[in-house]
């Protein structure tokens, strides 16, 4: 289990920062999956009753990650043919973006759920090509692992130029850069988003420690690491840092790539068929365009 957070550094994070409280939509899901034989149908129609949020589920549960073999057309067939509780878990990660839809006129804010996106994507995707048997739990850390971010930019007005000379820099972790500039970072942000929402332990951990590579590789667990190495695979083969930063190198994998490629057993030299099985997925990515 990797190393347990400083508390008294992760309330001084916090200080100037509001967590946004868990939507009433995943309360009212919650109560009824935690039912002896939850009701896919008032499932359905509690996620329905938001037409943007059920059709951006339906649209993922419809892309080849999810391997189903007829078209998903509701809610309800969702939850027919993966569960309620891959459904909930899904809408979850979905009303995450939603939540900050008040700054979508944000040029930057619409740039990182875009990016969030791509990865969560990338995540799911790479993590068929290893048949690892947490698909759902990925797609989550993709959609949160940078959710600290929109609360950054709440409370920082210049948090781009920030994040692009952190990006740049290769003497300090990402979240050492941000506490120097005002006292928090993204990372931490995002850790205390996963838990107020509900996330697992294991994913609120890979995303508490996202850039502190040193601290998960060394400490965490091996889902742990795995789940992180996914995390930093896909963040290095659709470009997490240049769309978000402009960066023009990826200093973080060029310090662990070994460490990563060693956790998930591969050679460089497959990172291009990984990156023709993304792009299949009409993901571009460093190693094929």
């Amino acid at each position: 289990m990797a190393a347990p957070l400083d508390m008294t550094q992760v309330e001084k994070s916090l200080e100037g920062f509001t967590i946004p409280p868990r939507p009433d939509l995943l309360i009212q899901l919650q109560k009824e999956l935690e039912k002896p034989e939850p009701n896919s149908r008032f499932i359905g129609q509690l996620i329905s009753k938001d037409m943007g949020i059920a059709g951006f589920a339906i649209k993922v549960v419809n892309t080849p990650f999810f391997g189903l073999k007829r078209k998903i057309e509701s809610i309800e067939h969702a939850c027919m043919f993966l569960g309620p509780e891959r459904v909930f878990k899904l809408v979850r990660s979905i009303l995450l973006r939603y939540e900050f839809s008040s700054a979508e006129n944000d040029p930057f804010l619409n740039t990182l759920w875009q990016t969030s996106e791509k990865i969560a994507d990338a995540c799911m995707a790479i993590s068929h090509f290893f048949g690892f048997d947490f698909i759902d739990e990925i797609y989550s850390i993709g959609m949160f692992h940078d959710a600290g971010i929109a609360l950054v930019c709440q409370q920082v007005d210049n948090y781009p130029e920030i994040l692009k000379s952190a990006y740049e820099q290769d003497e300090l972790t990402i979240s050492e850069y941000e506490e120097n500039a005002f006292a928090s970072s993204h990372e931490i942000l995002g850790f205390l988003i996963a838990q107020s929402w509900g996330l697992s332990h294991e994913i609120s951990t890979v995303i508490a420690y996202h850039h502190s590579c040193q601290t998960i590789l060394a400490t965490g667990n091996y889902t742990e690491k795995q789940m992180f190495s996914v995390l930093k695979l896909a963040e290095h083969m659709v470009g997490n840092g240049k769309l978000l930063a402009g960066a023009v190198s990826d200093l973080e994998w060029e310090k662990y790539n070994e460490q990563i490629m060693d956790i998930l057993e591969i050679e460089y030299f497959q990172l291009f068929d990984i990156g023709e099985m993304l792009y299949g997925f009409g993901l571009d990515n460093a190693y094929h365009k």
